[in-house]
């Protein structure tokens, strides 16, 4: 099955995540009902497996593309503020040569608003490469192995490999496989 979603997966996604509304808060045999699980000694069979699996894609968080150095800074200067900033630098330096300043006085003023602002984008892209570091730390605490019933057997599969509506089994100190 394909990671990317299509519109329809989509649309079973959502159908899906609305079944299991509130299933923390309900008794089992309504969430088996509203997950269409029959029986939860039997589990799912095979070919609602496959047919979910299509619906939904696999159970895994979709990889999101590395934002390149230069993105992150452009993306530090695409805010009003740093706009208006920009803009002031600028008016700055030009009033100060319309009012006949030299030297180093006419670009006191406008460099310290651009070392500012210079300063805010390093902190900025600091701040989400970091981020970025974090989430790909997240993802080595995922399970990458759920037990699950399945036609009236206990399986060992790859967590990406469950659907909604699995029976899965968590002992203790164990990761929760889910996206």
């Amino acid at each position: 099955a394909s990671s990317r979603l299509t519109p329809e997966s989509k649309s079973a996604v959502e159908r899906w995540r609305r079944h299991a509304e509130g299933a923390h808060a309900s008794d089992a045999s309504e969430v088996l009902a509203r997950l269409g699980v029959l029986d939860a000694e039997s589990g799912l069979g095979a070919g609602e497996v496959k047919r979910r699996r299509d619906a939904v894609g696999v159970n895994a968080l979709p990889q999101e593309p590395s934002t390149s150095f230069y993105a992150l800074v452009a993306k530090q200067f695409d805010d009003v503020m740093v706009k208006v900033l920009v803009g002031a630098a600028a008016t700055s330096l030009a009033l100060a040569f319309w009012d006949g300043e030299g030297g180093m006085e006419a670009f006191l003023e406008p460099s310290v608003i651009v070392a500012i602002l210079v300063a805010n984008a390093a902190v900025g892209v600091a701040t989400e490469k970091n981020a970025e570091k974090a989430i790909e730390e997240l993802k080595t605490y995922q399970a990458e192995y759920a037990t699950c019933v399945r036609d009236r057997a206990k399986h060992s599969i790859p967590a990406e490999a469950l659907v909604p509506g699995d029976i899965i089994e968590i002992a203790t100190g164990e990761k929760v496989p889910a996206d």
